[in-house]
C-alpha cells in the first residue's frame, strides 16, 4: 500500500475514534465565518518620490501623481501591514495579530480571515519600517517611517460573509530642516538631537507615545555633496495625545569634532498629514556679532502635505 493510502486509513481511524470533546472542536470550526478586508489609501494621500535624505532613512519629498498613473499601488507607499482584531468591550481583548509583507504576499492589501460571530474592533497599520515590535497595545519601531492607520468596528452575525473596504489615513507628521546655505568643505557631519518625540503608537487610539530612549540622528556628508545647497534633514513623528511639543538641537561638526554651528528649535507641534519645514542657515559658522537665537515655527491654517509651509530662520 502506498504511503498516501496508509495516511488516509490512519486519518479515518482517528476520526472514527473521536470522543465528544473532539466533536465540539469540529463544531467550533463550523461556527467560523469568513471576513475579507481590502486595504486602500485615502485619495488625498499623495505618494513620495525617491530623493535622498537623512540616512539611514530615506525620507523623500512629496509629489503630485502624474496624469498617466494618478493612483499609486499600496505597496509603493508601504511594505508591511499589521492586522489586529480585538474583542469589543469595556476592556478590549486581543484576539489575533498578523503581519503581512509586500514581498511575500501575492494579494498584499487584502486580508482574509475567519471569526466567530460577535462584536470586534479591527485595526490596520501600514508602514515601511524594517522592524516593528508590539507589546501592551503599542507598536515600537527600529525607525519610524511613513505610516497609515484605521480602526474599524465589525459586527459579525452567524452566516455572514463580510467584505469591508478599509481606507487608511496617514497618521504621521514630517519635521524638516532645509539648509539655506551651501554645504561647506570642512563639514564632517550634521546631528539632530530630538526630545519629546512621539515615536511609538497606541494602536487603540492611533496616537503617539513618547519613548524614554534617545532620538538622535546623524548624517555624514560625502565629498561630492560639498558645495550643494538646499539639503533637507528630516524625521517622522506620530501625533501626541496632549500638548507635548518636540524640541531639536541641530549641530554641524567639522574636523576633530569642532562645532561649526549649533542651534535649537523648540515648540514643534506635529500635525497629521502635514510637513513642518524650517528653512535657514544650518552649517555655516556664525559671524562674531551674530546671535545664536532659537526660533519657532507658525503653521498656516491651510497647509497641505504636498505644499509645505516655508519659513526663513532668523539670522
Amino acid at each position: 500500500m502506498k504511503k498516501k493510502e496508509l495516511c488516509a486509513v490512519a486519518c479515518l481511524f482517528w476520526l472514527a475514534g473521536c470522543s465528544d470533546p473532539a466533536s465540539d472542536e469540529i463544531e467550533i470550526v463550523k461556527n467560523l465565518f469568513p471576513v475579507q478586508f481590502s486595504v486602500q489609501l485615502q485619495k488625498e494621500v499623495l505618494p513620495f518620490s525617491s530623493t535622498r535624505s537623512m540616512p539611514p532613512n530615506t525620507v523623500p519629498e512629496p509629489t503630485v501623481p502624474d496624469g498617466d498613473n494618478p493612483d499609486k499601488e499600496l505597496k509603493e507607499l508601504c511594505s508591511v501591514i499589521e492586522y489586529l482584531v480585538y474583542k469589543d468591550g469595556d476592556q478590549p481583548e486581543l484576539v489575533k495579530h498578523r503581519t503581512y509583507h509586500a514581498n511575500t504576499e501575492p494579494d498584499f492589501g487584502i486580508v482574509y480571515d475567519t471569526l466567530l460571530a460577535g462584536n470586534y474592533q479591527v485595526y490596520l497599520l501600514a508602514h515601511q519600517s524594517q522592524k516593528a515590535t508590539f507589546s501592551e497595545n503599542a507598536f515600537s519601531f527600529d525607525e519610524l517611517s511613513d505610516s497609515f492607520y484605521k480602526g474599524q468596528k465589525l459586527q459579525l452575525k452567524e452566516g455572514d460573509e463580510t467584505n469591508v473596504d478599509i481606507n487608511l489615513q496617514r497618521i504621521v507628521s514630517r519635521i524638516e530642516f532645509k539648509a539655506a546655505d551651501k554645504i561647506p568643505e570642512d563639514i564632517i557631519r550634521f546631528e539632530l538631537a530630538v526630545s519629546n518625540r512621539p515615536d511609538r503608537l497606541d494602536i487603540l487610539t492611533g496616537k503617539g507615545i513618547v519613548s524614554s530612549g534617545p532620538n538622535d540622528f546623524s548624517y555624514e556628508f560625502k565629498t561630492e555633496e560639498k558645495g550643494q545647497s538646499g539639503k533637507i534633514h528630516s524625521f517622522y513623528s506620530f501625533i501626541p495625545t496632549g500638548d507635548e511639543k518636540i524640541s531639536v538641537t541641530l549641530t554641524a561638526t567639522g574636523p576633530d569634532n569642532q562645532i561649526l554651528r549649533k542651534r535649537t528649535v523648540t515648540d514643534i507641534i506635529p500635525i497629521t498629514n502635514k510637513i513642518i519645514r524650517y528653512t535657514g542657515i544650518l552649517y555655516t559658522p556664525p559671524k562674531p556679532d551674530e546671535t545664536e537665537n532659537t526660533f519657532n515655527l507658525i503653521i498656516g491654517n491651510n497647509g497641505e502635505w504636498d505644499e509645505p509651509e516655508e519659513n526663513e530662520l532668523p539670522e
